[in-house]
């Protein structure tokens, strides 16, 4: 399936009202004839205006209005999006599922991404583990102190070496 722009939109739109058949239309685009339906209704309701970029996010009262009008004037998801402007036939119905589910709360914006990971608390030592962590604590800075005088010392016998050659 292909994403039409905006202006492929409009165009096929304007095919079906020259008066080709919308399979045609839907097959030259690589769309399926439902998406020309739709391209079709926005049309006709709204003109070329209906294929302009649209607004992203709707407050949760837009969304009640859209959800009241679509019930008290007997109008589908599909037919209020379209009267409204709303780009995306199933956005009205996701809407809808979601009140009738949760009431307002379900029309509310939700944080998207991942929950930040929170640590465990650790539990807190006993005493004869602190003297353990201190132990291994100290044992490693021993064993690095070592280690930094060994380079040291290697460091200085190669420079009493190159220093001898010259």
């Amino acid at each position: 399936m292909a994403k039409l722009t905006r202006m492929e939109r409009l165009a096929a739109a304007l095919a079906v009202e020259a008066g080709e058949s919308q399979s045609s239309v839907a097959k030259r685009y690589g769309v399926t004839p439902h998406v020309v339906r739709w391209n079709v209704k926005v049309y006709r309701e709204q003109g070329e205006a209906g294929f302009q970029a649209k607004k992203a996010s709707y407050t949760v009262a837009q969304k009640l209005e859209v959800l009241d009008a679509m019930h008290s004037q007997n109008l589908s998801g599909e037919e209020a999006g379209v009267k409204f402007g709303i780009a995306g036939p199933a956005t009205v119905r996701v809407w809808e599922h979601r009140y009738m589910e949760n009431g307002i709360e379900g029309l509310k914006p939700k944080k998207k991404g991942r929950r930040p990971r929170v640590p465990k608390p650790k539990a807190p030592l006993t005493p004869y583990e602190q003297l353990l962590a201190e132990n291994e604590y100290l044992r490693a800075e021993n064993e690095y102190l070592k280690k930094l005088n060994a380079l040291v010392a290697e460091r200085e016998a190669r420079e009493k070496h190159n220093g001898a050659i010259e």
